[in-house]
């Protein structure tokens, strides 16, 4: 099971809020094509959920829903908020490490 830290379910509720729903949920999930020896990265984007995705709970809701495949590889790891050049987004490492650990 992934953990998602407060800071982080306050971000996706703004940004699950703030897009139109048509069905659509929030994922974690691995994209990015692997043809050119790239490795898949992760990523949070508004979906279908996944028959075997695991929900993330906020206030009794499902705020972000996990694929299998992401959540058995990083079991345990923490997902947080981080501020990056680029502008605000996600990271997930390990429960103890200090965000900018996180990658």
């Amino acid at each position: 099971m992934i953990i998602v830290t407060e800071a982080a379910k306050w971000y996706l509720t703004e940004i699950k809020s703030s897009g139109g729903s048509n069905g659509e949920i929030l994922r974690l999930d691995r994209v990015g094509a692997t043809a050119n020896g790239d490795e898949p990265k992760l990523a949070v984007y508004a979906g279908v959920p996944g028959e075997d995705d695991e929900p993330v709970q906020h206030r009794g809701e499902p705020l972000l829903y996990v694929s299998r495949k992401v959540s058995a590889a990083y079991d345990g790891c923490v997902v947080d908020l981080v501020e990056t050049p680029e502008g605000v987004g996600f990271a997930i490492g390990p429960p103890g490490a200090r965000r900018e650990a996180r990658s």
